[in-house]
């Protein structure tokens, strides 16, 4: 589930860039005896192409929409090297 949108980008070939943080990515509790795994949210990227009729919602709620239901393969973003700077 996406919890925020980031950024999007549009090419001009209609290739659709997006930068979010989707839920439940990454472990932050590792599995104890007694409990299981905790996961949370993490900054994802994902691209997808357009169709020539299709335009990308204006209101933010219904981006949601639009991207939830294209069910995308999101990748998480390495950003450890900004703790080092």
């Amino acid at each position: 589930m996406i919890k925020s949108i980031e950024s999007i980008h549009q090419s001009e070939d209609k290739t659709v860039y997006v930068s979010a943080v989707i839920e439940d990515v990454v472990e932050v509790y590792g599995q104890t005896l007694y409990d299981p795994p905790e996961y949370g949210p993490a900054l994802c990227e994902a691209s997808f192409e357009l169709d020539d009729d299709e335009i990308l919602p204006d209101n933010e709620h219904e981006l949601l929409q639009f991207l939830e239901d294209l069910d995308l393969t999101w990748d998480l973003v390495d950003n450890s090297d900004d703790y080092f700077d």
